[in-house]
C-alpha cells in the first residue's frame, strides 16, 4: 500500500516488506545479546525428574541460560539398579557416557555400553537407558531439539515403565516410479536405511589417529562408521600437553565438551578458559581454537555438530561464498602431511 504526501509517494511501513525487516532485525539483535561461549559444568543444576526416574540437568540449551540454536547438551544420571522411562521424541539425540556402565534399548534392540561410549537413540524411537552398575551412571545427551522446535515439529512420548515397542518397518504397496509414488518409495527407503542403521560406538574398539590440526582424534558417531542421523555427529580429540589445535572457523554451531583436563579456547578474538565438565561453543561462523593449558596432562574433548544436513544446505546457499576457512599455510602442512613429509 502507497500513500501520498505533497504529491510524492510513500512507502508504507506496514509493508510486508517491512514488517520481516522489523522481525529479522529484532531476531538477531535478541541472539546476539543473549548467545554465550561458554557454559560452565558447575552452573548445570540437576533435577529429580520422577516421570523419567532420573536427574537430568542442561549444560547449554533448555533452562540452563546458554541459549542454542541447533544442538543442546543435557546431563542424565541414573542410579544404580535403575533405568528412565520408556520414551521417545521427534529430535534426534547421540549419548556419550561419562561415567558408569549400563545398557540402552532402542526397539527391540539392547546395547551394553561403559565409560566413553557412543549411542545414537534416533528421533521417534522408543528407548529407554538402565544403570547395570553400582555407581551412578551419567550420560552426556546432544540433540537437534532446538532445531526441531524452530521447525514447530516437538514432540516428546512417555510410556513409563514399560519395555520399548520395536520400530515398524513402512510397509507400502507396488509403487510407480514417479511422482507421488516415487516420494512413498524413498521415504520407506530412507526409514528402512535407518532402522538398519549402527547404534553403538565402544570407545575401546577406536584408534585415535594423528590430525594435522594438531590433535589425535576419532570419530564416535558419524555417517561414514553407518550411522543415519539427522545430522548429529561426535569426534572425540585430545590436545598434547601444552599445545594447541590450529585456528579456523565453519559455519553451523558446534559444542566442545571437555571431557578430561583443563585450558582455554580463543573464540572471535576473545580467551576463554576452561576445565573438566565445561562446555565451549562456537557459534556461527567465528575463529576459534583450543589449547591445552596443562604441561603435563592430555586434555580430551568431544565435539558435536549439527553438522552434514545444516551445512550442506547452507554451503548450497552462500555458494560461491567459503564456508570453511584454516589459518594460512594449513593447507600445505595437510598436503605434506597426506605426503607423509616431515614439516620443514
Amino acid at each position: 500500500m502507497l500513500r501520498k504526501v505533497k504529491g510524492t509517494e510513500v512507502v508504507d511501513p506496514r509493508s510486508h516488506y517491512f514488517v520481516q525487516r522489523r522481525r529479522r532485525s529484532s531476531f538477531l539483535d535478541d541472539w546476539r545479546r543473549q548467545r554465550k561461549a561458554i557454559a560452565r559444568g558447575a552452573d548445570v543444576a540437576m533435577t529429580r525428574s520422577d516421570a523419567r526416574n532420573a536427574n537430568v540437568g542442561f549444560l547449554c540449551g533448555g533452562d540452563s541460560g546458554v541459549p542454542m540454536r541447533m544442538i543442546d547438551a543435557r546431563i542424565i544420571e541414573i542410579a544404580p539398579g535403575q533405568r528412565t522411562s520408556t520414551h521417545r521424541h521427534s529430535h534426534d539425540a547421540v549419548c556419550f557416557v561419562l561415567e558408569g556402565q549400563g545398557a540402552t534399548t532402542i526397539g527391540s534392540q539392547r546395547f551394553a555400553w561403559m565409560r566413553w561410549d557412543a549411542l545414537h537413540t534416533p528421533a521417534w524411537s522408543w528407548h529407554r537407558h538402565e544403570n547395570t552398575g553400582k555407581t551412578p551412571a551419567r550420560l552426556l545427551a546432544i540433540t537437534d531439539a532446538p532445531l526441531v522446535r524452530t521447525l514447530g515439529l516437538s514432540r516428546i512420548e512417555d510410556a513409563g515403565d514399560v519395555p520399548p515397542e520395536p520400530d515398524r518397518p513402512i510397509r507400502v504397496p507396488a509403487l510407480g516410479p514417479r511422482g507421488y509414488d516415487a516420494e512413498l518409495a524413498a521415504a520407506a527407503a530412507s526409514w528402512e536405511a535407518r532402522l538398519g542403521a549402527r547404534r553403538h560406538t565402544s570407545f575401546g574398539d577406536l584408534t585415535l589417529r594423528t590430525s594435522p590440526r594438531g590433535t589425535r582424534t576419532a570419530l564416535l558417531v558419524d555417517q561414514s562408521l553407518g550411522y543415519r542421523t539427522t545430522g548429529l555427529s561426535i569426534a572425540l580429540f585430545q590436545i598434547p600437553p601444552g599445545q594447541k589445535q590450529t585456528n579456523h572457523r565453519h559455519p553451523g554451531e558446534a559444542l566442545l565438551y571437555i571431557v578430561e583436563g583443563e585450558g582455554y579456547s580463543v573464540i572471535d578474538g576473545v580467551k576463554y578458559p576452561w576445565t573438566q565438565g565445561d562446555g565451549a561453543i562456537v557459534n556461527q561462523y567465528v575463529w576459534h581454537q583450543h589449547f591445552n593449558g596443562s604441561p603435563d596432562k592430555v586434555a580430551t574433548v568431544i565435539r558435536m555438530h549439527m553438522w552434514e544436513s545444516i551445512i550442506e544446505t547452507m554451503q548450497a546457499a552462500m555458494d560461491p561464498i567459503p564456508m570453511y576457512e584454516d589459518e594460512p599455510g594449513l593447507e600445505e602442512r595437510m598436503q605434506a602431511f597426506m605426503d607423509g613429509k616431515p614439516e620443514e
